[in-house]
């Protein structure tokens, strides 16, 4: 945390009365075991896991986050999150000042003429985002794991801070609509039935990725899209242009990666953490897939162990950038 800024609450997430929320971008981190916290609605903001698993509810829909993974809140959306866990879990959330986003998108999608006969005025509505976990790789992740590393080292002035929010929201506009613009590939006439395909496919998505360290099936992928399977392989690998099974394989060895750099946990440990059932099979389709086994990463990211935070170590903390 900057030496010239006050904490302005030691929870996990904010207060959802408090009327710091959407007046200023922030960010939130924090590690616990246990907790939960009802009954939230607050600014937009991203849902980001540094370590372990957190869940986020919304109304009927329960979305759970690791490493691998972000999910988008939109403003006054009701929420709740628990935290459940054996080991620290470490949450990283991004809250954004009110018409932050929209003007970066304005700023984004609108030419020049009319952004300067404008400039005044303030941007019309809110963005409203899809909900749905949205996964690995991904540069809103990348951004906002280097601010919050620059922020834990002292490195971060308030004007660095104000580009570094801007730059993530940008990232934002541009990386979240990936899954709508690959919903165009799907054969429906009708929009509004590739919106709905989209929508059910995402749910889909949404369980492999909120399951991935369970045995998980293509059936219960299906099952929670309220489609059949067949129905549900065929239009994932439309939208995605991969299988649900090579989609989750790839997944769960992007979290066995940072895992392993991590320096905190076993190989075994990983295996299993990740959704793999074997250590020898899990090393193998490791080496297969990085081109390095499980033990050479870890050894690998032990030399600069000293040089980067540990995830899970930083205190309960609400920071606040001006």
């Amino acid at each position: 945390m900057m030496k010239d800024q006050e904490p302005i609450s030691t929870g996990l997430e904010p207060d959802a009365r408090s009327p710091f929320l959407g007046m200023r971008n922030a960010i939130v981190s924090g590690t616990q075991r246990r907790f939960y916290m009802p009954d939230l609605r607050g600014a937009l903001s991203i849902k980001a896991v540094l370590a372990g698993s957190v869940a986020w509810e919304t109304g009927d829909r329960r979305f759970v986050v690791r490493e691998n993974s972000y999910l988008v809140l939109n403003q006054d959306q009701p929420y709740s999150f628990e935290i459940d866990s054996a080991t620290p879990s470490t949450t990283l959330s991004v809250f954004f000042r009110r018409g932050c986003v929209e003007d970066v998108y304005r700023a984004m999608t609108l030419p020049d003429p009319i952004l300067l006969d404008s400039l005044d005025e303030a941007p019309a509505g809110s963005l409203m985002f899809r909900q749905h976990l949205e996964p690995e790789p991904s540069g809103v992740l990348e951004a906002i794991r280097a601010l919050h590393d620059c922020q834990l080292r002292g490195h971060v002035s308030p004007g660095a801070s104000e580009e570094a929010f801007l730059r993530i929201a940008s990232i934002l506009v541009s990386e979240y609509p990936n899954a709508e613009e690959s919903a165009r590939r799907l054969p429906a006439v009708r929009a509004s039935t590739r919106g709905e395909l989209l929508r059910r496919v995402l749910r889909g998505r949404d369980c492999l990725l909120s399951r991935m360290d369970e045995s998980v099936s293509l059936a219960d992928a299906a099952a929670a899209a309220c489609m059949s399977p067949y129905h549900f392989l065929r239009t994932f690998r439309a939208v995605f242009r991969t299988t649900p099974h090579r989609f989750l394989t790839a997944q769960r060895l992007a979290r066995a990666k940072t895992l392993l750099r991590d320096g905190n946990h076993s190989v075994t440990d990983v295996c299993f953490d990740s959704g793999f059932q074997s250590v020898g099979s899990f090393s193998s389709l490791f080496r297969r897939h990085f081109g390095i086994s499980p033990r050479e990463t870890q050894r690998s990211a032990s030399g600069d162990a000293t040089h980067r935070p540990r995830s899970g170590a930083s205190p309960p903390q609400f920071s606040n950038f001006r």
